[in-house]
């Protein structure tokens, strides 16, 4: 059973450096190294995909710091700017050019070079120059962004991939070089050529696979717009979101994209949400609507107030998780991490003895050749790319099904559990509860028993009280004001209304209250919870005035969903501070197995508790303020996207849609990309542990087998594009 890692949290002040020059695993380690030498630095976690370094740093510290700190460690790094769609897309198209017109270059030159090679009317020193003449440009154009990186590494007294490419090619291109002034006709120039034609084709494809890789993210802030129409004076000016105030009343017209989070204060139209909500269908708007950023606007015309700054929008917060997401690493990745800081020493030492090796066994040709396989076959290029493009595409994936992942090593938990907690009200039920009907005290009207349970509960976010709120509007209920309220986890909640204390809840809270029921009311209470309903008990100044009985609605698809996870292999409970018979009824209706119910928040938690030390690896779903403590505790928390912002904060992974299909979604999401980065891992460390005893000509004397510099350069780059392939193969997973 694997050892869960609690959910890593993020200390002190965080700084998002752009990172440029990194090509491998170990550029990251180099730059990773470079960061936590420094004592103000808490940690950081260099990402190759993205190029950009994220660090948890000690008050105080500043930015300038941190990038002579990787300057120094031979990288150019920038603070990194809110980028939109278009310059992240102009930032990625750059790189693909770039690696198109190398890639051309060599390959265009590459072509005659080896031509001329097969050429036997040409003679002597025509042959030889017209060789240089070809392999030079190779080397000054294509091969300059690896020599200028191995330059920058001796300098900083490191090496990485493009020390092992430099060296190889270099020395490759200086062995023709010798052999042109000594005459000989066994030259080394094409060798040399291919090494950068192969590898320069090989990064090019990688460029384009991992723009397709993040095509997600850009997609997300393609909804993003720059300007907001905003009223002011009965005069509309236009004005950049970012300098949109809170209150301010924006003009959403017909067939535009909303530009910020407000509340329509006048106009009627109809909006898609599709992206937030995954609903086909349009939502009609009116008076008091929430709108989101990124949403479209139909046929009509809004007019709403601000409430939320551009980088405080759904939309904006979204983003924000699925970035940091992308920033993080799996538990995983940390062994190839630590492989990697030895690896290109340990490589240089091997093609150093095998040069010797074959020298003293009669051969320094074959010894060089053989030296020049291994530096370039053995670049950890696939090891760096192993994990970050899994998580890469997996996170902008999750995002189009409405799953957003806080952490890289959620995908690695939620690949691994094997018990999944459900809460009832608003996981498993609608979320949307109704008052079904009331049980008055004596000499109690229904009017007086909602009224007081409406001044309690209009100061809280719980579904229950949502409902007395709406029960209380429709009957026209005059509800006093709240001077104080108290929530009672696993209790109810106490307020102070008209200088009165009024206490809505269970039985504990009636006894907190000082008050009491009857055996008659207790047994009537009782059997409504039998029938599936939730009795409210309401008190007023320690006298118990009567119940309120709620029902929460069962979604269609929660018992179909339920089935699904059980046929993942899961065990499912149910977990509630329902009364047992409450929780009994619900149980059958959906065949959950197992229910604790009468429990109360930290109850919960030790219940959490109890699965991992019996050896489950749990995942906990909820969305309430009483389930932060379970999903804390949980190796895998899940909180429904609409519920309390403390229970959103506690959880590992976001549902923006309330249902329980976006569990089974996320959890087949969690094991298809574990899967994948497992897939890739194994695939970059069996390629160098096979090829690297090849490219040493090792089996050449009894079997006839070793890698020469060319295959080995066709390897190396194929070895990059298959882990990248690999991964993008998660968007078209199936995971619903």
């Amino acid at each position: 059973m694997p050892v869960a890692t609690p959910p890593h949290h993020e200390l002190d002040a965080r700084v998002l450096l752009d990172v440029e020059g990194m090509h491998c695993a170990g550029c990251v380690a180099t730059v990773q190294r470079a960061l936590e030498d420094l004592d103000s630095v808490s940690s950081a976690t260099v990402n190759l995909t993205l190029g950009q370094a994220a660090v948890s740093t000690k008050p105080g510290t500043s930015a300038a710091k941190l990038i002579e700190a990787i300057q120094n460690s031979g990288y150019h790094a920038t603070p990194a700017s809110n980028v939109s769609a278009e310059t992240l897309e102009a930032r990625e198209e750059a790189e693909v050019a770039t690696w198109r017109w190398r890639m051309l270059t060599g390959v265009l030159l590459l072509i005659p070079l080896v031509a001329i090679g097969q050429i036997a009317l040409l003679e002597g020193s025509a042959l030889a120059w017209c060789q240089f003449a070809l392999a030079t440009p190779i080397q000054l154009y294509v091969g300059w962004p690896f020599f200028a990186g191995a330059i920058r590494q001796v300098k900083y007294r490191a090496a990485n991939m493009d020390t092992l490419v430099a060296l190889g090619t270099g020395t490759a291109y200086s062995a023709g070089l010798y052999e042109l002034l000594m005459h000989s006709r066994d030259m080394m120039f094409v060798d040399a050529g291919m090494i950068l034609a192969f590898i320069s084709c090989g990064k090019y494809m990688e460029a384009k696979a991992k723009g397709r890789a993040s095509d997600a993210i850009r997609k997300l802030l393609e909804l993003a717009r720059d300007t907001v129409a905003v009223e002011r004076d009965d005069k509309v000016e236009s004005k950049r979101v970012a300098d949109a105030e809170i209150n301010d009343v924006m003009i959403i017209r017909a067939g535009e994209r909303v530009p910020l989070d407000g509340v329509v204060v006048s106009g009627y139209s109809s909006i898609d949400e599709s992206w937030l909500t995954g609903e086909a269908m349009p939502i009609e708007k009116q008076d008091g609507d929430q709108v989101f950023a990124g949403t479209v606007n139909g046929d009509g015309m809004l007019k709403a107030r601000v409430t939320a700054s551009a980088d405080a929008t759904a939309l904006s917060r979204i983003i924000d998780l699925v970035r940091k997401t992308q920033e993080s690493k799996p538990q995983i990745q940390w062994l190839a991490d630590r492989v990697v800081a030895w690896f290109v020493p340990v490589v240089l030492i091997i093609a150093v003895a095998t040069l010797f090796a074959w020298g003293i066994a009669g051969s320094w040709s074959m010894g060089l050749s053989c030296a020049v396989a291994v530096l370039v076959v053995a670049c950890p290029c696939a090891l760096g790319l192993a994990t970050p493009t899994a998580v890469l595409v997996a996170s902008g994936r999750g995002a189009a099904e409405g799953i957003l992942i806080k952490d890289a090593r959620a995908f690695e938990l939620g690949g691994q559990v094997d018990t999944l907690v459900l809460d009832k009200t608003g996981t498993i039920t609608s979320g949307k509860p109704q008052v079904t009907g009331m049980i008055p005290a004596i000499e109690v009207s229904d009017e007086q028993l909602l009224a007081h349970a409406a001044a309690a509960e209009q100061m809280t976010t719980h579904p229950l009280g949502h409902a007395i709120l709406e029960r209380a509007v429709e009957l026209n209920v005059k509800i006093p004001a709240a001077d104080s309220v108290r929530v009672w986890p696993g209790e109810g909640i106490e307020a102070i209304s008209d200088l009165q204390t009024i206490c809505v809840g269970n039985e504990l809270m009636v006894t907190r209250a000082g008050a009491s029921i009857t055996a008659s009311v207790a047994t009537t209470i009782e059997q409504q919870r039998a029938a599936g309903k939730t009795a409210l008990l309401v008190t007023c100044d320690a006298t118990y005035v009567g119940a309120i009985l709620v029902e929460d609605d069962l979604p269609p698809a929660s018992r179909d969903s339920i089935a699904k996870l059980k046929q993942l292999g899961l065990r499912v409970m149910m977990l509630t501070g329902d009364k047992q018979s409450t929780a009994e009824a619900l149980v059958k209706r959906v065949e959950i197995d197992e229910v604790v119910a009468e429990v109360r928040p930290d109850e919960k938690q030790q219940v959490i508790k109890r699965l991992q030390a019996d050896g489950q690896l749990v995942a906990m779903a909820g969305d309430g303020i009483n389930d932060a403590p379970a999903l804390t505790a949980a190796d895998v928390g899940i909180a429904i996207g609409s519920g309390a912002d403390v229970a959103i904060e506690s959880a590992d992974i976001v549902l923006v849609r309330r249902d329980l299909a976006s569990i089974t979604t996320s959890i087949k999401l969690s094991r298809a990309t574990l899967r994948t980065i497992r897939q890739n891992l194994a695939w970059a460390f069996v390629y160098n542990i096979a090829l690297i005893p090849l490219a040493t000509g090792l089996l050449l004397p009894s079997l006839g087998l070793r890698v020469p510099p060319t295959l080995a350069a066709v390897a190396m780059a194929l070895s990059s594009v298959s882990v990248v392939s690999n991964s993008l193969l998660l968007r078209w997973r199936r995971i619903r």
